[in-house]
């Protein structure tokens, strides 16, 4: 009989542990999903971060950095990351020289730039031009962490850094602690419908590939396969919860290895109120929170 009520404890402790785990990375709303026409001022887009109980947000660009970091750190609210242009073309001067001024006033904190590469000399992709690009990238890198800044690569569809496997291959050839990567959904399923792969049957490799680099994701909801092929971002680009594409089983195959980074909520082109558009992703994001939290 002992024995019996050891066993049977020693399942409810397995059971209770496994049931414990929770989805608590923080998820914020990228600069595109809070400015329109309406919310046209820094004040209306902290207010709508605040009504909608979002921790933060994405910058997009530096004009008018202190206006939005200040009110942010108002409310106690977090700036995640930074959209910023790292230009191949311009060797001299490849990134916004404001920069470094910006790195000063994140210093310490857990704002992660992200960067896209790009070129109209380069094509996309095009690892022969690495020797170009990497030298760049260190320099920023090495300016960053002069900060305690962490920075990070942001593939983007017909960009330099335009995959997954481009950001990968370009950040271990930086080879430096404070560079790290994203991935991006949208352009993931653009890029895998441009070569006309499954998404979900490459992703797991990809993710372990990715993993040591990992910084943050994003997500939205999405079709696996575009209605309209003269409008990709249509399908790529929903809200939170709708579209064919299994969002959850993306997010899971990261939390799975164990990601706790920030996970940004991508927005754009999305039609539709800003405030209704906040409000289904957060009820979305907590069925996510819910199932994750039952082993599911």
């Amino acid at each position: 009989m002992r024995d019996r009520t050891i066993i049977l404890l020693f399942g409810l402790l397995i059971a209770s542990t496994v049931s414990a785990q929770t989805l608590d990375n923080p998820f914020f709303v990228f600069n595109n999903g809070l400015r329109d026409s309406v919310y046209n001022t820094v004040e209306k887009q902290v207010q709508l971060l605040l009504d909608n109980n979002y921790p933060g947000m994405e910058k997009e660009g530096l004009d008018g950095f202190r206006e939005v970091y200040q009110a942010l750190q108002k409310n106690n609210l977090q700036l995640y990351t930074i959209y910023v242009n790292i230009n191949l073309d311009n060797p001299e001067q490849p990134y916004d020289p404001r920069l470094v001024h910006v790195l000063k006033q994140i210093a310490g904190t857990n704002t992660i730039p992200w960067f896209y590469v790009t070129s109209q000399q380069y094509p996309p992709s095009s690892s022969e031009y690495d020797s170009l690009a990497v030298p760049i990238l260190q320099q920023v890198a090495d300016l960053a962490h002069q900060y305690g800044v962490r920075i990070m690569l942001y593939p983007h569809r017909n960009f330099w850094i335009e995959s997954v496997e481009d950001a990968i291959r370009v950040a271990k050839k930086v080879n430096r602690r404070n560079l790290g990567m994203t991935f991006n959904l949208c352009h993931y399923l653009a890029d895998c419908h441009s070569q006309e792969q499954d998404p979900m049957s490459q992703l797991p490799v990809l993710a372990k590939a990715a993993e040591p680099y990992l910084f943050a994701i994003s997500l939205n909801g999405a079709d696996s396969i575009p209605t309209d092929t003269n409008d990709i971002w249509a399908s790529f680009i929903q809200p939170l919860g709708e579209g064919s594409f299994d969002t959850y089983a993306f997010l899971k195959t990261f939390l799975d290895l164990g990601f706790d980074g920030p996970i940004g909520l991508q927005c754009y082109s999305i039609d539709q109120d800003k405030a209704v558009h906040l409000q289904q992703s957060r009820r979305v994001w907590q069925r996510f929170q819910q199932k994750y939290a039952k082993g599911k």
